[in-house]
């Protein structure tokens, strides 16, 4: 069923129902879609925001990982969901702001067929290293790659951290390589041995691994520096601030989902957001919790659109 068809058959059912309808939401269970497998950050802050809701509502919020395709399987299931706000998506940067210039077809629009509820929070990716590694900061190992070309090689487990790296290359000037991988879990089993230098990843995966001393830590990508670990120097303070990416999340639902019911989820989730749980389980990931209005959220995504648009281009990074 088209998407158009499926909100025709949606609205004429209401219509037909009392208009009542959506007063008492929700008035069943809800749930929410992770585009990725269990464990990753994602899948992480939506179980922790999955209870808080459910608290809240007095109804049962579960959570369903949709992995693959960046994120695009996840997504699509949503867009092709009713919009009665029962089945949500706790998007990412990826699916919803990359993916339209990263692949040459998908089968969603990330505007169309989503109505934006809110921005839960945004947070940086860290750029570690081996721990016997002998650059001890940014500046060394620019001054190495530069007098190794192509010696270095640098770890990727995800579509943000293969921009970072090309982003490297062309701000530092330095010639090194990239070594993807299909999940960060290898990733940092060869970063911690030895087989790969250096990687760009999630504060979630790299900071009990920086904690331990199994990597350390030379920099984080956002403009200032991040709770977690204080210490550890930005990527701009190295001379690095031509490009700021960062890693977020958001709530999403169907596209034409009514503005009450988005209202409503906004409301919860801005709760949600200040309580001491969402604050314990984003300390852990490294998110910085945002919030804020659906038009908040609606203006940052066409925004960070275009963005990854322009950075793409710059890159070349495809995925056919």
């Amino acid at each position: 069923m088209t998407n158009f068809f499926k909100h025709m058959a949606f609205a004429i059912t209401m219509g037909l129902g009392c208009t009542t309808a959506f007063a008492a939401y929700p008035d069943k269970p809800v749930n929410i879609v992770v585009p990725f497998g269990a464990g990753s950050a994602t899948d992480t802050l939506a179980r922790a925001m999955a209870q808080a809701l459910s608290e809240k509502w007095g109804q049962s919020v579960t959570v369903d990982n949709k992995p693959g395709a960046g994120g695009a399987i996840g997504a699509s299931y949503v867009a092709r969901s009713n919009p009665d706000g029962y089945t949500l998506l706790m998007g990412t940067n990826g699916p919803m702001a990359a993916n339209p210039s990263l692949y040459k077809s998908l089968t969603y629009d990330p505007v169309k067929d989503f109505s934006p509820v809110a921005l839960m929070g945004r947070l940086p990716m860290v750029l570690i290293a081996n721990k016997d590694t002998q650059p001890k900061d940014v500046h060394e190992l620019i001054a190495f790659a530069r007098q190794n070309p192509g010696q270095l090689n640098f770890g990727a487990s995800n579509t943000t951290a293969r921009v970072w790296v090309e982003l490297l290359k062309q701000m530092a000037d330095v010639d090194v390589a990239t070594v993807l991988y299909s999940n960060v879990g290898s990733m940092m089993t060869d970063l911690i041995s030895g087989r790969i230098t250096y990687a760009f990843e999630n504060v979630g995966p790299s900071a009990p691994q920086i904690s331990a001393s199994a990597v350390k830590a030379l920099a984080v990508t956002t403009a200032e520096r991040a709770a977690f670990s204080p210490d550890t120097p930005t990527i701009a303070e190295y001379g690095l601030d031509k490009h700021q990416l960062v890693v977020w999340f958001a709530m999403f639902a169907p596209g034409e989902t009514p503005q009450n019911i988005i209202d409503t989820i906004n409301k919860t989730a801005n709760e949600v957001l200040k309580s001491e749980k969402i604050k314990q389980i984003s300390a852990q990931i490294g998110m910085a919790p945002v919030g804020g209005t659906d038009k908040d959220l609606q203006d940052y995504q066409h925004n960070e659109i275009k963005k990854w648009h322009e950075l793409v281009k710059l890159t070349g990074v495809t995925i056919n």
